[in-house]
């Protein structure tokens, strides 16, 4: 009768808390102490030396004492995402089109093969005996030379800029809030630089002939025409030959680094090519130094937002653009007021 009685007794409830220590240890999957997976302060981790893991969170077991139950951790392969950073925009490689390219830009821009075909067409407006009439002239044969060039850089570059874009989209707020502030940073560098070098060297504060003649140029065309050719096509043709040609299509081949030295150091020369034909007489390390600053700044930018064509553009035509503004609207209403401007201030607002 005792026998039956005890054959229908349930069997015995396991400890919650572990096994105790006259009670053999359960073995745990993937557990070589005997231990619970993680432990709820019982006395398994004491029992086996060491000390109990307390009542933590079950997703992050101890070392050694088990994996967590399934449904507590990533499911198998899980990856985290990969962080955003910026793309490179990948200029290509250097063509047969682009050396075309560089030789229609030396030949017919540097050179004036461009401008001596546009000579025949606007030979009288360039004759005129009026001034203003002159200038239009000069402002068209400019406007010629940018637009063909132009329409040669766009069709070779046309796939880069897209892929610039695309890759701006990276931070793309913040890269366009630097534009400004670098523009306005750029002029205070310029100004104190400038009036550093001139009383070091005693050299007189001056614009250099070719702001002169753009002023002089401008000055008989409406702001909308300017801003076309002066703060779109230009910008546009610089940027394609001097950034995206000598900086990113020659990195490939040589370090990038170098490249950007090559870039700012011919960067300048293209603004003074009167100059060194021997012309004119305005080459001088003042003149130099606004274009120079302004080689080094876009230069850089274009590298550190991953050899990006089209933010190279945006802050080059930005930099026009404020200083068609400030030779239209801004330097004439202060000039109403105030009088004059000292030349090192003009300069370093219209570079």
């Amino acid at each position: 009768m005792l026998i039956l009685m005890n054959a229908h007794q349930p069997p015995p409830v396991p400890n919650p808390y572990g096994p105790t220590p006259q009670s053999q240890p359960q073995q745990w999957p993937g557990s070589t102490q005997g231990n619970p997976p993680y432990g709820a302060g019982g006395h398994g981790a004491a029992s086996q030396g060491h000390p109990g893991p307390g009542y933590g969170y079950p997703n992050q077991p101890p070392q050694g004492y088990g994996q967590p139950p399934q449904g507590y951790g990533p499911p198998p392969g899980w990856q985290p995402a990969p962080r955003k950073r910026q793309q490179d925009s990948d200029p290509g490689r250097f063509t047969w089109w682009d050396l075309g390219a560089v030789l229609f830009y030396v030949v017919g821009f540097i050179i004036g093969g461009i401008q001596l075909l546009a000579l025949i067409p606007l030979s009288g407006m360039l004759n005129s005996a009026d001034q203003t009439v002159q200038e239009q002239g000069l402002f068209l044969l400019n406007a010629i030379s940018y637009g063909l060039l132009a329409a040669v850089a766009f069709s070779l570059s046309g796939f880069a800029l897209w892929r610039s874009i695309k890759a701006l989209a990276y931070l793309w707020w913040l890269k366009l809030l630097l534009i400004p502030v670098a523009w306005v940073v750029l002029i205070i560098f310029n100004a104190v630089l400038v009036t550093v070098v001139s009383m070091a060297t005693g050299e007189e504060l001056a614009q250099s002939e070719n702001q002169q003649s753009i002023e002089a140029m401008l000055s008989a065309v409406p702001f909308l025409a300017a801003v076309v050719v002066i703060a779109l096509l230009g910008p546009y043709v610089e940027e394609y030959f001097f950034r995206h040609l000598l900086v990113g299509k020659l990195s490939r081949h040589i370090n990038v680094w170098i490249c950007a030295a090559i870039s700012v150091i011919t960067f300048p020369l293209l603004h003074f090519i009167p100059a060194l034909m021997g012309l004119v007489d305005d080459l001088s390390l003042i003149t130099v130094i606004p274009y120079v600053t302004m080689g080094i700044l876009f230069t850089v930018a274009y590298i550190v937002t991953g050899r990006n064509l089209f933010y190279a553009w945006l802050l080059h035509a930005f930099n026009n653009f404020m200083s068609l503004v400030n030779m239209y609207f801004l330097l004439p209403w202060v000039e109403e007021r105030f009088g004059p401007l000292e030349p090192m201030i003009r300069a370093a607002v219209l570079a």
